[in-house]
């Protein structure tokens, strides 16, 4: 078997991002036949769904467990329900195979053999035998794996490495539905990241709707019982109607198996993206012109717009991402655009999104659609060349994207990241003596000084904490002698850990709630692995304790953080370092602390103290500040 593509390594809870797609392809075998079953008469509802299994079957059945939802309820004689299942790397899914659900029963109606279903060909032959074979009033799709926004698509086939690109799938429709004569009624993605404006604008000339989601999907996908309960009562029901079901039955699914889950789903309505293409292209013309006048502040200002927006696809723990922005950022008033082009955008998107839902792990209002806008430069080189290569969006959305990267990527405009101590006595200036030269205008104002650290001789930032103000009883307190993390070792002496807020999407948005960086291993053990405890107090102010556990290895090249586990039994730990990196030499990064600093023995649910510093070695420093214009810091040990 060829080497696996990366994101295959990753676990099958969520249905993360795509990486780097190779260009291997594999010869497609013929399709139908004249064995091919034919229905006795012209149903309402045709539902095409295309599974391409991977890691999600191989490691987790979820594509099986997708299938016997499905076999929970008998499809009318109204109603065909047809799958094409293969790609994943075990019995009975290593060949291609063409299925029809018959209730508790699976009619098999061929098996095509190893073919690439990140070909182009193999899901163009599969519309078009389903539409032929099953003819509808109404056809419907669903895509079905991993998701990666527009510039990766959905995939890839473990076998070729090859996805389906939307260049990809926009070919397949073409033919398929100008030899039907007619759209889709609705395509849906059991995908992660799909619900771009990109993606939508690739579909309008084929179908009538979509159903996405912005965010990552759990294994588990969407709710099958419920939507074919809904197409067998109600065959006849609008699309619209289908849609809106979908959307509703798959956030009650996911609060059911988990009420903490941060997920998403749209309906989109694409007769109407031509509206909102137009307000995107006026608004992304306007900005890219802005851009080429004052490219330092404008691109600041998109960032300041972007950072109060949520950002799908960009881990905080570790570097690059998929980059994709809530459109709700340019109702941001940092955006700096006419209000008419506002007024427009807005307008429009409201009109194209005729229903969304997310669960309450992601606070306050979100589109529905997102939008490909980088911000980690360093990482996403790559995919804005992709994305300027996307023929069906309009020059000004590309141009714009293209812009935003190359003034992104020069620091003669724009700093690199820097870390380090402020001169209290300054007020917001970095101490001269290590951040002089990050302090030209107009960055002045945009350094950060939410920490007090604790810093080492070597100059590593041994531990930090935030500082924001409050009681004198909360972690957050404003005198940083008080409320710092700490472990006790066999000497009873304090070693000290980083709080990192907890205010994206890692658990639930409290401020109560905090990742601490460690590296983990059996107890006396000698090999040793990074991750990131999940402590919080659970309400009960004073009561810190580790609630979960995140291990880096989940981290790297997920879309974002995994859903935490339990903190593995018969484990210790050590606190990790930051070292804050040298202006213009060097990004900050995360390492192993020292050989003199003990691993400790920690448990689950076990109390994880705060208080006063009882031991002052250190050098200490009340405030530390973050210049990171770019957003290129990360939890993660290093960015290159």
């Amino acid at each position: 078997m060829p080497t696996e593509h990366p994101l295959m390594q990753l676990s099958a809870t969520r249905r993360g991002a795509l990486l780097s797609l190779s260009a291997l392809a594999l010869a497609i075998s013929g399709c139908g036949g004249s064995d091919d079953p034919q229905p006795d008469s012209k149903a309402e509802i045709t539902l095409l769904v295309y599974i391409m299994g991977t890691n999600l079957e191989s490691d987790d059945n979820s594509a099986s467990g997708n299938i016997k939802e499905m076999q929970s309820v008998a499809p009318s004689a109204n109603v065909n329900v047809v799958l094409t299942t293969g790609a994943a790397d075990k019995d009975g899914w290593r060949t291609v195979q063409r299925k029809r659900i018959m209730g508790a029963q699976i009619e098999q109606i061929a098996d095509l053999g190893q073919i690439d279903m990140g070909s182009q060909s193999t899901l163009q032959d599969f519309i078009s035998w389903g539409m032929q074979t099953y003819p509808a009033k109404r056809t419907m799709l669903v895509l079905w794996d991993h998701g990666g926004g527009p510039n990766h698509g959905i995939g890839p086939d473990p076998f070729s490495k090859n996805a389906l690109s939307m260049d990809k799938i926009r070919g397949a429709l073409d033919a398929t539905t100008k030899a039907a004569g007619q759209k889709l009624a609705l395509i849906s993605f059991d995908a992660c990241l799909m619900a771009t404006v990109e993606v939508a604008q690739a579909l309008a000339p084929y179908a009538d709707y979509m159903v996405a989601s912005e965010e990552l999907e759990p294994g588990t996908g969407q709710n099958w019982a419920a939507l074919l309960q809904h197409l067998t009562t109600k065959p006849t029901d609008a699309t619209q109607a289908f849609g809106r079901t979908m959307v509703d039955a798959y956030i009650s699914k996911q609060y059911a198996e988990d009420p903490r889950a941060g997920c998403t789903l749209s309906l989109t309505d694409l007769s109407k993206m031509g509206e909102l293409t137009l307000a995107l292209a006026q608004v992304s013309g306007s900005l890219r012109d802005q851009l080429i006048a004052e490219p330092a502040q404008t691109w600041i200002s998109i960032a300041q717009g972007r950072s109060k927006a949520y950002i799908f696809g960009s881990e905080m723990l570790s570097p690059g991402g998929l980059e994709l922005a809530d459109m709700s950022l340019f109702t941001s008033l940092n955006i700096p655009l006419p209000d008419e082009q506002r007024s427009r955008l807005t307008a429009a998107l409201k009109s194209a999104v005729v229903h969304e839902k997310h669960s309450a792990a992601l606070s306050g209002d979100l589109a529905g659609l997102s939008f490909y806008l980088p911000q980690r430069v360093a990482q996403t080189g790559a995919d804005t060349q992709t994305y300027g290569a996307l023929s069906f969006l309009p020059e000004a959305q590309r141009s714009l994207i293209a812009r935003c990267q190359s003034v992104g990527e020069d620091t003669s405009l724009l700093p690199l990241p820097v870390v380090g101590p402020i001169d209290w006595g300054t007020g917001s200036q970095f101490a001269p003596s290590r951040m002089e030269a990050s302090l030209q205008t107009p960055f002045r104002d945009l350094v950060e000084q939410d920490f007090s650290f604790l810093q080492g001789s070597g100059g590593e930032i041994r531990a930090f904490k935030p500082l924001r103000g409050g009681t004198g009883e909360s972690l957050v307190d404003a005198d940083f002698m008080q409320g710092w993390l700490s472990l006790m070792d066999a000497d009873g002496r304090p070693v000290y850990f980083s709080a990192i807020p907890d205010g994206l999407r890692f658990a639930e948005d409290d401020p109560e709630t905090f990742l601490v960086p460690i590296s983990v291993r059996d107890i006396g053990g000698t090999d040793a692995s990074d991750g990131f405890l999940v402590v919080t107090d659970a309400g009960q102010l004073g009561q810190l304790r580790v609630t979960g556990f995140l291990p880096q290895s989940l981290t790297q090249g997920s879309a974002a953080a995994p859903r935490s586990m339990d903190f593995p039994e018969n484990s210790e730990v050590q606190p990790r370092w930051m070292l804050p990196g040298v202006t213009g030499q060097s990004i900050p990064e995360w390492v192993s602390a020292s050989q003199d600093i003990p691993f400790i023995p920690l448990q689950q649910n076990q109390a994880f103290p705060r208080g006063p510093l009882v031991q002052i070695e250190l050098g200490l420093y009340p405030r530390m500040g973050v210049l990171d214009v770019r957003g290129w810091l990360s939890l993660d040990k290093q960015l290159s």
